[in-house]
C-alpha cells in the first residue's frame, strides 16, 4: 500500500486544527504538490487566517490575490481576513441605517428611534463564525463560476468555523430579524439596498453549508502535532465534524524528530520516543473512526518557498497501523 499523502482532491480541501500545528504550511505544502501533480487543473489556496502566514510559507506576497504562485501557472492564491471583511461590512449596515432613518419622515418618532437603536444592536450582536463563513461565500462563488477545480481552504485556528457549522440556524435567523425590521421601511431606497445585500449573505452561509456538508465534494484534513494535548484537541475536533457530518478523513500528525536525528543525539532519541508513544495513543483513539493518520516530519530549517515546502511534503508518511519494532 502507498505510504504517501495522496493528491486525490475533492472540490474543497480543508486544512484545519488549532494554531501553532503547522497547519498553514501543511496547506501550502500540499496545494505546491498537486499543482506539480496535476498540471491540466486550475488550483486556489484560500486562506482565512487573519496572520496573513501564506505569503510567509510561499516566501512571496499574497494578498487579496496572486497568480501563478511559486512559479506554478495553475496555482493562484487569496489571503482575507473575515474580521476585517466583516467590519467593513458592518460598517456599510450602520452607514446605511443611519441614513435611512435620517431620510424617514412621518412615522412615529418613537418607533423610528426604537427600530434605528434596534438595527444598530444587531449590527453589533452579529453570531461568532459569521464573519468567516460569509468570506467563504467567495469560495462558492468561484466554484459556481468554473474558476477553479479544486480550492485549498487554510482556515483561522479552530472555534469560529466550528461553532457557526454547530449554529447556522443562529446567522440565519439574525439575518430574518433585520430583514423584518427592514420589511417596514421597504418602500426606502436604502432598505432595499440593505435588504438585498441581506438576502444574499443569506444565500451564501446556506451554499457555504452545503459545500462544507457534501462529502463527494468536501474533505477535511487535520494537522496536529505528537503531544498529548493537541491528541485531546483533535479528539474533540474529530467528534464536532463528525456531529457536523463535515468528516475528518485524513489527520497530518506534524513535526516528528527524523529517525536519523534521534540516532545522533540522546535527547533527541528521547523526544522521539514520546512522540513515538503519542502517535500510538493518535493509533488507537482514532481505530474506529474512518481516518488515516500520517505523519510529517520536523524539519533542520524554517518551512520557507517552494523548495522547503515540497521537501516537507515528502516526508509526509502514512502511520502503519502499528507501531515499527525500534
Amino acid at each position: 500500500m502507498e505510504n504517501k499523502f495522496p493528491l486525490i482532491s475533492k472540490q474543497i480541501v480543508i486544512f484545519g486544527g488549532k494554531g501553532g500545528v503547522g497547519k498553514t504550511t501543511a496547506a501550502a505544502a500540499f496545494a505546491l504538490a498537486l499543482a506539480r501533480a496535476e498540471r491540466t487543473k486550475k488550483l486556489l489556496i484560500f486562506s482565512t487566517d487573519p496572520a496573513h502566514s501564506l505569503s510567509d510559507s510561499f516566501g512571496e506576497e499574497i494578498g487579496s490575490l496572486k497568480r501563478g504562485v511559486g512559479g506554478n501557472e495553475n496555482l493562484d492564491a487569496m489571503e482575507i481576513d473575515p474580521g476585517e471583511w466583516f467590519d467593513d461590512l458592518k460598517l456599510r449596515y450602520r452607514s446605511w441605517t443611519d441614513e435611512l432613518f435620517d431620510s424617514l419622515t412621518g412615522a412615529s418618532r418613537m418607533e423610528i428611534k426604537f427600530d434605528r437603536e434596534a438595527m444598530r444592536e444587531l449590527v453589533e450582536l452579529t453570531p461568532p463564525g459569521i464573519d468567516e463563513i460569509a468570506a467563504l461565500g467567495t469560495i462558492s462563488d468561484l466554484l459556481d463560476e468554473r474558476r477553479y477545480d479544486s480550492i485549498i481552504l487554510d482556515t483561522a485556528p479552530t472555534g469560529h468555523l466550528i461553532r457557526f457549522l454547530e449554529l447556522p440556524q443562529v446567522a440565519l435567523s439574525w439575518i430574518r430579524t433585520f430583514m423584518k425590521l427592514l420589511l417596514k421601511y421597504q418602500n426606502v431606497v436604502k432598505a432595499t439596498q440593505v435588504a438585498e445585500e441581506l438576502v444574499a449573505l443569506s444565500k451564501s452561509i446556506k451554499r457555504v453549508m452545503a459545500l462544507l456538508t457534501d462529502i463527494e465534494q468536501c474533505e477535511f484534513a487535520g494537522v496536529a502535532i505528537a503531544e498529548r494535548m493537541s491528541l485531546e484537541e483533535t479528539v474533540d475536533l474529530a467528534k464536532a465534524l463528525e456531529k457536523l457530518q463535515v468528516p475528518m478523513e485524513k489527520l497530518l500528525i506534524n513535526g516528528l524528530i527524523p529517525e536519523t536525528a534521534a540516532a545522533k543525539c540522546e535527547f533527541c532519541k528521547s523526544r522521539r520516543a514520546m512522540q513515538d508513544e503519542v502517535i500510538g495513543e493518535f493509533r488507537r483513539r482514532f481505530k474506529n473512526r474512518s481516518v488515516e493518520l500520517f505523519t510529517a516530519q520536523q524539519q533542520p530549517h524554517e518551512i520557507t518557498g517552494v523548495d522547503a515546502l515540497l521537501g516537507h511534503f515528502q516526508t509526509w508518511d502514512r502511520v502503519q497501523s502499528r507501531a515499527k519494532p525500534r
